[in-house]
């Protein structure tokens, strides 16, 4: 009621101005107007894509800002896959609003596949236009993440997040994507929180570890492996190898002792690392400890030339050489081992025949000490 008032008043004032012309050429202009929006509509919903572009065309020439008229002419076109019609009209229809949210999806539709930088410019509109649209923010974050521009990306995940969104994965693309920009405190704050949301797995806490070791935190490193080791018993054995590595290289032999412990525990057949726990009680003169790793070696092997070695060396040091000797005359089985046994012999009983000495001259003190080592 109130627009056919205005209408009328305007048509009166034209009148009193121009003259009875004017007005039959407005009403002329509004009859063709109402027509052709008539036409096109029909057309459209009939599927009669051809007619229903020539009533828009025509309609839009009538009327310049009809935003709708702009808006279905592009989506008509869209519907003929013809993308270049879309854009064109779709851009008349920015141009009367740009922040019109059906033109932004429509053109983002079209965009996305070619024209990526112009997708996430039509989303970053419908934004402006409704900000809470988590469902639009999420594609857009995606598509910003697909093309590398993960600051931007990072923005739009982590105010999904802020919004409340309750998608686990966005920790886990958050952790990544400050990863690969060098911001490894925010990475390793993005996996707790993963973690502690109970949503994290054995993937998490292995990144955890690479990013604790990043920034410096070695302790923290080891306390992760070893939660790894608790939640992965399967491969609880390379962590425990992982934890010895890195006391290895930091030099530092109590977590080294801790990592080659659990070596073990998780594979008691593990002889070489049983022989590591038993030199490292016997440098330390722990040689009841040593005693202990040494049984439970032998236990597994008794023939292990190593151990029967290291064996010797402790029972020398409590002073029983006959046991001693015994022991390294078993480790002479193995001729990786049968040198550095026998300068171990002649230390305890040095040769006392020619033959004997000129043996001990052939197997040399030092080229026994290198194979030892």
């Amino acid at each position: 009621m109130k627009c056919n008032l205005m209408r009328t008043l305007g048509l009166a004032i034209c009148t009193l101005i121009f003259g009875p012309g004017v007005e039959a050429e407005e009403i002329a202009k509004a009859d063709s107007i109402r027509k052709y929006k008539y036409y096109a509509k029909t057309a459209r919903q009939n599927k009669e894509y051809d007619r229903a572009i020539s009533y828009y065309t025509t309609l839009l020439q009538y009327s310049p800002q009809d935003l709708q008229a702009a808006y279905f002419l592009g989506k008509v076109y869209y519907q003929k896959k013809d993308y270049v019609g879309v854009r064109t009209a779709l851009r008349q229809a920015i141009s009367i609003d740009s922040l019109h949210l059906n033109t932004n999806l429509l053109l983002y539709s079209v965009y996305q596949a070619d024209f990526p930088d112009s997708a996430a410019w039509s989303l970053e509109r419908v934004l402006l236009k409704k900000p809470d649209a988590a469902e639009h923010r999420h594609k857009l974050a995606d598509l910003y993440r697909r093309e590398g521009h993960n600051e931007q990306a990072v923005a739009h995940y982590e105010k999904l997040i802020e919004d409340g969104a309750e998608d686990a994965d966005l920790f886990e693309i958050l952790a990544l994507l400050h990863q690969e920009l060098g911001q490894v405190e925010q990475a390793l704050e993005w996996c707790k929180r993963q973690v502690e949301g109970g949503t994290g797995g054995v993937d998490q806490l292995e990144s955890i570890v690479e990013l604790k070791l990043k920034v410096g935190d070695i302790e923290g490193a080891y306390d992760t492996l070893l939660k790894l080791a608790k939640v992965d018993s399967q491969n609880a054995y390379s962590y425990y190898n992982r934890i010895a590595s890195i006391a290895s290289e930091e030099d530092d032999d109590t977590w080294r002792c801790k990592g080659l412990k659990g070596m073990v525990e998780a594979d008691p057949k593990d002889l070489p690392s049983i022989a590591e726990l038993v030199e490292w009680h016997q440098g330390r003169s722990e040689f009841s400890a040593a005693k202990k790793w040494l049984g439970r070696g032998l236990k597994v092997n008794p023939k292990d030339a190593h151990l029967l070695l290291l064996k010797g060396d402790n029972l020398v040091k409590e002073g029983d050489e006959e046991e001693a000797i015994a022991a390294f005359e078993k480790a002479k089985a193995d001729p990786a081992w049968e040198k550095v046994a026998q300068q171990r012999i002649w230390q305890l009983r040095p040769p006392e025949t020619e033959e004997e000495k000129l043996k001990r001259q052939f197997f040399g003190g030092e080229e026994a000490q290198e194979e030892q080592n």
